[in-house]
C-alpha cells in the first residue's frame, strides 16, 4: 500500500519553466504544480539534491517568477522539484492556480 507524503495538494498545470545547469539554459514545462513544489517534464538528467533557480510564468503575475528549488525525485518522465521558500506574490499566484 502506497502513502501519500505530500503536504500540498497538486494541481494539473503546464506552465513555462527555465533554469540553467552548467551554464547551459534549460527550458522545460510542468506537468503540475503545489505549494510545496513542481514536476518537471523533461529528459534531462540533473543529480537529486541539486539546488537550483527556476524562473516560471504564473498565470495572475505579469512577470515571470524566480524561485529556489531543490531536485528531489528523478523519473523517466521528468525531475520533482521542492521549493525553498516562496514569497509572498508566487504563494498568491500558485494559490490562484490551485483554485482552478
Amino acid at each position: 500500500m502506497s502513502v501519500e507524503k505530500r503536504q500540498h495538494e497538486r494541481q494539473a498545470a503546464v506552465l513555462a519553466v527555465s533554469f540553467e545547469l552548467a551554464g547551459e539554459r534549460i527550458e522545460v514545462r510542468t506537468r503540475d504544480i503545489s505549494l510545496g513544489g513542481m514536476f518537471l517534464m523533461t529528459d534531462r538528467v540533473v543529480p537529486y539534491g541539486t539546488a537550483v533557480k527556476f524562473t516560471i510564468a504564473l498565470p495572475h503575475l505579469a512577470e515571470p517568477a524566480t524561485v529556489d528549488g531543490v531536485i528531489r525525485w528523478i523519473d523517466p518522465d521528468g525531475l520533482g522539484v521542492q521549493f525553498g521558500t516562496l514569497r509572498v506574490r508566487e504563494t498568491w499566484a500558485i494559490n490562484q492556480l490551485l483554485k482552478r
